[in-house]
């Protein structure tokens, strides 16, 4: 990465990606496996994006790992269990690439076998009518190893560091970039494309402000680079937008550990990492259990059935804000979107076995009260008196006190947290055709504009697991091809 983030920038290449993220990775190898040459422009200092922040769920459907558990699967049914999330929010958002993502989800879990990606799997996940999540191992930042290497491998330039400021638009096509490295600033051209996989908008004020809700604004993104630049620039030059009010969240989430997860530290090796999805692959679930647990209390986020069970939410000062009935959107509007969850001993109690756990992961594993005292020591505070506990999370007592008074809590209490309201991805996204093209709000193509993960969603909402990362991968394989394609029949 940092040989490749000093490369020479080229004056022109056949695609131009902009953003190194999962997408824009799996962009960058596929165009260039595809016989083009590729520059990949990122931003920040590293490639990896919201992806290697994420879980690394791959949901998809006819993998040889259903197969191999004889489980019978087709895009149809795919395709169909996802629109069952919330069929009334769901249907007809985005049919052609809701069928293309399950049409080619089993390919591109394959692709990045290929390269190296190892699995764990399949895990199910209702609605799913069978087993279709596919866990990466052992975490997500393989998904950015194994793809950086690949498109290294394939000749791909990688630059990081570097600022994309605009599209370059000749005759109404879009003909390359204009970006800044160093103070310099300079013209790419791209006489095949140019591939936006600059992500979402969750860390963008002003696309917060202007399409979502007031708390959902307020939350803190999960990637403070999601600037949604990429949907700046192609609004500009006239791209339809889809779903720029929608998102699913925001949520709770425990801060993560500043050593990372035990699942976080593991060595990226390639060898280790399929040796590591042999076994995972072939032990009981139950064996699996204690390792998925410390991603559970590292990663994952507080269920609600805390304050439905009597646990109250405060903030910073440790006033109760709320009723807990929305309990991330009513954090959101505090200071920081920062605050602490109060149990008592006899809560604790009853989220030490099912079906009260703190966390999950679908299908594998829950993790209970004690996994996080005994997990991360850090969020868990005891305490015999309110005024020890404020003290403790320094909070101020008599605002405690008096949050306390109307509840039901009584004898030792406990705080979990800090706890933030925090955006995982927004789901507004460009326009975009069957063929990853931008197209304008009367459905024109932007001739030499192309789209895919978060940016190229087009309208399609991606709820639950396991789905933003497939469709990051299998856009990203698509479009190369689909270029590829698309230049063979301008030749012809």
């Amino acid at each position: 990465m940092t040989k490749s983030s000093q490369s020479p920038l080229p004056r022109s290449v056949d695609v131009v990606i902009v953003g190194g993220g999962g997408s824009g990775l799996a962009a960058a190898v596929s165009s260039a496996n595809n016989g083009l040459s590729v520059v990949l422009v990122e931003r920040t200092p590293k490639v990896g994006g919201t992806t290697v922040m994420s879980v690394g769920s791959f949901t998809a459907a006819g993998t040889r790992y259903q197969e191999r558990r004889k489980i019978s699967d087709s895009p149809e049914w795919m395709v169909e269990d996802m629109w069952k999330f919330d069929e009334k929010l769901l249907k007809g958002d985005a049919p052609h690439l809701r069928s293309l993502y399950a049409e080619h989800s089993a390919r591109a879990l394959a692709w990045l076998e290929r390269m190296g990606v190892a699995f764990a799997g399949p895990y199910p996940e209702a609605p799913h009518r069978v087993p279709r999540m596919h866990n990466v191992i052992p975490n997500s930042k393989t998904y950015a190893a194994r793809l950086l290497e690949a498109a290294i491998k394939a000749g791909v330039t990688v630059v990081t560091n570097t600022v994309v400021n605009d599209l370059v638009v000749t005759n109404g096509k879009v003909t390359g970039v204009e970006v800044t490295r160093a103070g310099v600033t300079q013209i790419i051209s791209a006489t095949h494309g140019v591939v936006l996989a600059s992500g979402d908008f969750s860390a963008s004020r002003s696309l917060r402000d202007a399409h979502l809700t007031l708390e959902a604004a307020t939350a803190l993104p999960i990637n403070q680079s999601a600037l949604g630049l990429g949907h700046a620039m192609a609004i500009k030059h006239g791209a339809g937008t889809k779903s720029m009010n929608m998102l699913f969240g925001p949520q709770l989430r425990f801060s993560t550990p500043e050593k990372g997860g035990f699942l976080d530290v593991l060595p990226l090796w390639k060898w280790l990492c399929k040796i590591e999805a042999l076994i995972v692959g072939n032990v009981p679930v139950w064996m699996l259990k204690p390792v998925v647990k410390s991603l559970l209390v590292a990663w994952m986020s507080p269920t609600d059935d805390l304050f439905k069970n009597g646990a109250i939410l405060v903030n910073r000062e440790g006033v109760r804000f709320g009723k807990e009935e929305r309990p991330a959107a009513e954090l959101a509007m505090q200071e920081g979107s920062t605050g602490f969850i109060i149990l008592d001993e006899s809560i604790a109690k009853l989220f030490e076995s099912a079906p009260h756990y703190i966390s999950t992961a679908p299908g594998i594993a829950f993790a209970y009260f004690s996994d996080y005292k005994r997990g991360r020591p850090d969020l868990v505070r005891s305490a015999r008196s309110v005024e020890e506990l404020a003290a403790t999370i320094r909070v101020d007592a008599t605002a405690l006190k008096k949050s306390l008074s109307s509840t039901k809590l009584k004898g030792s209490l406990i705080s979990l947290g800090p706890v933030q309201s925090m955006l995982t991805v927004t789901e507004g996204a460009l326009n975009v055709n069957s063929d990853l093209q931008v197209i304008t709000p009367k459905n024109k193509v932007i001739s030499g504009l192309f789209a895919v993960g978060a940016i190229g969603q087009g309208g399609m909402l991606l709820k639950g697991h396991g789905h933003h990362i497939g469709w990051a991968m299998t856009s990203g394989l698509l479009v190369g091809e689909i270029i590829r394609r698309l230049t063979r029949a301008e030749k012809s």
